[in-house]
């Protein structure tokens, strides 16, 4: 009986974890069960998860982190001083022979519910359905001329926007932080509401303590953690990236992992905002990809005529991003790039982390079939 309970302990975790690879491998095949899943599964958690840990005021995810990482420092040094006598090794010997084993079967464990909460909070809904479906339109192959189009419907919505928002004495926007993450939350419904294929509930979006140190220094600007349910964001980066930010994470917290659906999603959350400050992060960060797609497509001197067609208010506050960003340029910032490039390919997401950039197809479409830009033939 003893040594069948002891076969038992060592298999609930291969167990777990060949249930969590057999459930990402059937989301993969089947969209449909991807998209099952997510409208009639996936909404437990953050209605139950997402919600406890809500009420916490820090994010729980970061502070596990901390806690993890001190742990790991001081293990490692209880080891160095053990080596250092004698005695010390005899009680690390005596350890390892005599506990080896359950820690391998725990880290075993721990590792595989580890990845069945990712496979179930994050992993299956990469195969979901677009939410383009939910909004109407279809993405199609666009223009120069079409993407050009779409630069200057966002040039003028910022035209109207920029005038509006509070600056500081240098002339850079100045974000009002005060109720900003109930109104990120109603935008996100009030867009569930408009066009269905997100959730009910959302969770408070959590600015982490340790930002500057913990994201930027990895150029992150937002962190989803499906063991948590948290839309964690960094609180340090320029104010005009933060709302459009928090609502890509909560878009991530309703089941759409994709980055350009995420951003589409936010886009249209932030755009449809009563908070000016929400307004002007859309248009901002839409006219910030959509740079990117046009410095590809058009020779250096039309992108410089058409940079230049930008509201000052928003020249000045790409530099003063530009600048931000730039102070965290190293060996850092690099590895965290590639891990994440590496973590969105294996996701399903072919490009990279240049998937971000694809919401330029997304707001194409939709402009496209709102009739605001005139297809042109390709």
């Amino acid at each position: 009986m003893k040594l069948s309970r002891t076969y038992i302990h060592w298999l609930v975790g291969p167990v777990i974890i060949i249930t969590s690879l057999l459930l990402l491998a059937l989301s993969h095949r089947s969209q449909s069960f991807a998209a099952w899943y997510g409208t009639n599964v996936y909404p437990v958690f953050p209605y139950t998860i997402g919600r406890f840990f809500s009420l916490f005021p820090f994010s729980v995810f970061e502070v596990t982190l901390i806690l993890l990482a001190l742990a790991t420092f001081f293990c490692v040094v209880l080891v160095i001083v053990n080596l250092c006598t004698s005695k010390g090794r005899t009680r690390l010997w005596h350890l390892t022979k005599t506990y080896a084993l359950a820690t391998l079967r725990r880290a075993i464990n721990i590792a595989a519910i580890i990845l069945l909460f990712f496979v179930l909070g994050a992993g299956i809904n990469y195969n979901r359905e677009s939410y383009a479906e939910h909004v109407g339109i279809v993405v199609q192959d666009s223009s120069v001329d079409e993407l050009i189009q779409l630069y200057m419907i966002l040039v003028s919505r910022a035209e109207v926007i920029a005038p509006q928002i509070d600056t500081d004495v240098h002339g850079h926007f100045v974000l009002h932080r005060d109720g900003m993450h109930d109104d990120a939350r109603r935008a996100m419904t009030e867009l569930n509401d408009l066009h269905g294929g997100l959730i009910s509930y959302f969770p408070r979006a959590k600015g982490w303590l340790l930002s500057r140190t913990l994201l930027s220094n990895a150029r992150i600007g937002g962190v989803f953690t499906p063991w948590t349910m948290e839309a964690n964001y960094n609180a340090d980066m320029p104010g005009q990236s933060i709302p459009f930010v928090i609502v890509h994470e909560l878009a991530h917290v309703a089941g759409h992992m994709r980055e350009d659906e995420a951003n589409f999603i936010a886009y249209l959350a932030a755009r449809d905002s009563d908070n000016i400050d929400f307004n002007y992060s859309a248009v901002y960060v839409a006219i910030s990809y959509t740079r990117t797609a046009l410095r590809r497509s058009v020779s250096a001197a039309q992108y410089q005529e058409l940079f230049d067609l930008l509201p000052n208010q928003l020249q000045r506050d790409f530099a003063v991003a530009r600048e931000y960003w730039r102070a965290f340029e190293g060996p850092v910032a690099d590895i965290s790039t590639r891990m994440n490039d590496t973590y969105l390919r294996l996701n399903q997401q072919e490009d990279g982390v240049q998937s971000y950039g694809r919401m330029v197809d997304l707001l194409l479409a939709y402009y496209r079939t709102a009739g605001w830009i005139i297809p042109a033939d390709i």
